[in-house]
């Protein structure tokens, strides 16, 4: 097997996402299960950071910073490639344009935009992460608050102004958190969506090398 094909092959475990996809929740957990990450109301399984010998074939990116924040010739790919609505097939015909153009000096600076494109789609994986994390957050909150109201009604007589008022207000955060609920699983696909792209890329650089 040639040196480029192994590359191939070996890239091509990534067409599992690491983030496991089992479905996803409708609601949110007042507390994850025991083994999770309380802040992680999600199905698919948290992988807080990932590792770019886990979705690269080429050779190590360690140090590649300074070397494609010095190459202007990158920022147009790394930008067209890394576009959050970007068409696959666009962003494939665009790397191959790119490589095209490229001499002696092929495989670095392929790497050094293996290298622009992690750091730039990884960055944006660990912000979609946080979202969730404060998503959760801010249902159990709302959560608390309703239960708390809950109390409160209890304590006082039924038809009260008081309690009538507090009723009101309850039902309006029952009707926000039901409203959140539907949104849990866009937040969650967001940072499978992101490591996918990454995968993708990852083997798109990688068919140049040499």
């Amino acid at each position: 097997m040639g040196k480029r094909a192994a590359r191939l092959q070996s890239a091509g475990m990534f067409v599992r996402p690491i983030i496991i996809i089992a479905g996803l929740a409708l609601a949110v957990p007042a507390a994850a299960a025991a083994d999770q990450d309380p802040d992680w109301p999600c199905v698919q399984i948290l992988v807080p950071t990932l590792s770019p010998g886990q979705i690269w074939a080429g050779d190590p990116i360690e140090g590649m910073e300074p070397v494609w924040r010095d190459l202007p010739v990158l920022q147009p790919v790394l930008q067209r490639v890394t576009e959050r609505f970007s068409d696959p097939e666009k962003d494939e015909e665009a790397i191959e344009r790119f490589a095209g153009t490229l001499g002696a000096d092929r495989n670095t600076v392929l790497t050094a935009l293996f290298a622009a494109v992690f750091d730039r789609l990884n960055r944006e994986r660990g912000e979609a992460i946080e979202a969730v994390r404060r998503y959760a957050r801010g249902q159990r909150a709302m959560l608390d608050r309703i239960a708390e109201g809950l109390g409160r009604v209890d304590r006082l007589a039924p038809d009260s102004p008081e309690a009538a008022a507090l009723r009101e207000e309850i039902a309006w955060q029952r009707r926000i958190l039901d409203e959140r609920r539907r949104y849990l699983g866009a937040v969650c696909d967001q940072p499978v969506r992101l490591e996918q792209k990454l995968g993708r890329l990852a083997r798109a650089i990688a068919a140049h090398l040499d």
